[in-house]
Formats: C-alpha cells, sequence, structure tokens
C-alpha cells in the first residue's frame, strides 16, 4: 500500500505548548529515574512533583525524622553561567534566587538537607580548580570571584546573606532526548541487580510508575497532615515497591510452588489448612519484596540468619526448624506478627527464598 502525505503537513504555527509539555514530562521522569537509580541505597522514601519545588525528594516516611532535597529542574539547552542564573525576568526572580527563596525562611528550611539546580548540560561557572570539570558543583567547589559574584547579586536580589551551604549544581545523567527509555532501563538494571534470577516486565513497571506521579503531580490541593500529603502528592518506596514486586517473579513459580506444598506435606496439612498457610505465605512475600523499611530487612535478617543457624546444627526437619527460629525471634520483630500462621509463613518464605 502506498504511503500517503499527510493532510495537515505544513509549518506549525505554534511549537511553545509541546515545547512546554516535554519540560514538564522530563520532571516527572527525572523524578522517577533519580528514586529508581537511588532505590538500592535507601531504606524508605517519597518523591513529590510540583510541591515548593519541581521536584522533592524525602528520605523518610516517618515525619518526625523526615530530610528534604528540594531539585529545580532544567531541560533548557544553554550553559547556566553566573549571568544565566541571576537574569530576572520581569516580576520574577532569577533561577537562583528563585531555588534559594523555595526553601529560605520557611517552617521546613531546618529540614533541608540539599537545594539542587539540576540541568541536561554543563555549568559555565568558575571553579577553585581550574580545569577540572564536575558533575556535582557544591559551594565549596566554586572559586572565591565566582562564589563572591554570585553572593553580591543574590544580596541585591532576595537580600540573603551568602549562598547557602547545601547548593549543589548538578548535572543530571538522564539525557533531555530518549528520557522514556533511559528510565525504563534504569528499571531493568535495578530489577536484575536486586534479584539477578527474577522474570519482570519493565516496560509495565515504568507505565505504572510514571501514570502515577502524573496524578498524583496534578494535585493542587494544600494538606495539613503528613499522612494525607504522602497519600494524595507522594510516591513512596512502598508504592514502588508493590510495583516492582506485581511485575516481578523473584523464582520460578514452579520451584516455588513445588518446595511450598512439599513443606506443607511434611507438616502433614490437609488442604484448607495449606491453602491458609499459602494465604500468609503470599502476603508475606508480597511485602517482603515491596517494603524496605528497616523493620522488613531486619526481619528477613534475623530469620534467615535463625534458619543457617538450625541447618548448620543438622536440624533436618521442618516443623523443628520453624520452632526454634520462632522461639529465638527477638521481640520486636515477633510483634509484627498478629498470629503463629503468620509467623510459620515467614519462616517458610524465608527458607525458600535464601540464595534466591
Amino acid at each position: 500500500m502506498p504511503e500517503l502525505n499527510n493532510p495537515l503537513f505544513d509549518s506549525q504555527r505554534e511549537k511553545a505548548g509541546s515545547l512546554t509539555i516535554n519540560k514538564y514530562i522530563f520532571q516527572y521522569h527525572w523524578a522517577l529515574y533519580k528514586i529508581i537509580t537511588d532505590h538500592q541505597d535507601l531504606s524508605e522514601y517519597a518523591v513529590f512533583v510540583e510541591l515548593h519545588e519541581d521536584v522533592i525528594i524525602c528520605n523518610s516516611l516517618d515525619a518526625s525524622t523526615a530530610k528534604f532535597d528540594f531539585n529545580q529542574v532544567k531541560t533548557t539547552n544553554i550553559t547556566f553561567n553566573t549571568n544565566q542564573l541571576l537574569k530576572k525576568k520581569k516580576n520574577a526572580n532569577s533561577i537562583l534566587g528563585k531555588l534559594i527563596k523555595s526553601g529560605y525562611e520557611k517552617p521546613f528550611t531546618n529540614s533541608l538537607d540539599k537545594i539542587n539546580l539540576v540541568s541536561v548540560n554543563d555549568y559555565g561557572l568558575k571553579l577553585k580548580k581550574e580545569g577540572t570539570k564536575l558533575k556535582v558543583i557544591r559551594k565549596v567547589d566554586l572559586s572565591d570571584n565566582q562564589l563572591s559574584e554570585l553572593e553580591v547579586e543574590l544580596k541585591k536580589e532576595i537580600d540573603i546573606n551568602g549562598l547557602p551551604e547545601n547548593i549543589q549544581f548538578v548535572v543530571t545523567n538522564l539525557p533531555e532526548d530518549n528520557y522514556q527509555n533511559v528510565t525504563i532501563g534504569a528499571i531493568s538494571t535495578l530489577i536484575h541487580s536486586l534479584y539477578p534470577n527474577s522474570y519482570t516486565n519493565a516496560n509495565n513497571i515504568y507505565t505504572t510508575l510514571i501514570d502515577e506521579l502524573l496524578r498524583k503531580g496534578k494535585e493542587t490541593y494544600d494538606f495539613a497532615l503528613w499522612d494525607e500529603v504522602l497519600k494524595n502528592k507522594a510516591l513512596t518506596s512502598i508504592q514502588v515497591g508493590n510495583v516492582i514486586a506485581q511485575f516481578t517473579n523473584i523464582k520460578d513459580e514452579t520451584s516455588i510452588d513445588a518446595i511450598f506444598y512439599d513443606i506443607c506435606k511434611e507438616l502433614k496439612l490437609n488442604v484448607i489448612h495449606s491453602k491458609q498457610l499459602r494465604q500468609q505465605f503470599n502476603r508475606y512475600r508480597i511485602q517482603r519484596l515491596s517494603n524496605r523499611s528497616t523493620l522488613q530487612l531486619d526481619t528477613t535478617k534475623n530469620i534467615t540468619k535463625l534458619i543457617d543457624e538450625n541447618i548448620t546444627k543438622d536440624i533436618v526437619e521442618i516443623e523443628k526448624l520453624i520452632e526454634n527460629v520462632r522461639a529465638s525471634l527477638p521481640a520486636k520483630i515477633l510483634k509484627q506478627f498478629p498470629s503463629d500462621l503468620e509467623i510459620k509463613s515467614a519462616i517458610i518464605c524465608e527458607f525458600i527464598m535464601i540464595d534466591q
């Protein structure tokens, strides 16, 4: 079939809308890319888009201990030098002034860990060590003259005494073009690193997570309570873990089924009791994959350590193994399980998943 000419082919009258959309979509992808590439190093986190700043990343789900990174993300195809950073538009702050004001003299100022300007291009800032090229430029990396230039102008603009110690100028690894595929690739890399023997669908994980970020980024209401803002505005480490678990098989399901039902047979469980145990087993397994909290990591560590110790002592009966592990678990681990069946399912799950 011959190719048909486009009946709408002509020079577009207005392209600013498409460029603006691309800018904002890039910010959402940068937020997702950032937490995916940092996921393995963080036990808990939450990411907010369009809340005080382009992207806010929080290192905890506990409001009393949470620290925040404010990130202003720029896709402008320019090299940010002194003039670009401090150039003011009519009735608006400069790029640097706006970034600093977003976290300056606010109720949360003392909880800010870093204030980042994120760019797809290198910066044109003069560094203390000539000839160096940095991915992350901190205040201490700037030359004395460069620092003085910035601070003099910021004093005039926003009346601030000195550049904040926690400010950083960051060059992102996420390219402005093809950022969707790079993000999907980062997801694949993460899953392979976490679970080398897994079967996963990175595209489904990506689609689910970016849709959730976009949905929550559009929320314009303010929320006075921490739980409310997490629910309505944040993508959390728990949610990311749940999505990863949903589309990832950590070990061949046939192998898991075979080992599980061998255990049920050795425990002499009937069909109903086996089904009840399997329900709790599945629930714990999903939690184990999705929840990277300190408590979950400690739970896995404690149970697997006790399993190994008992096997080393030549304990070869599964019922005896379960009893010994349960009896030796710390109280803080045990109290998270409301029933004996849930404790048993957790021990069985960790036994099956060892070395996987």
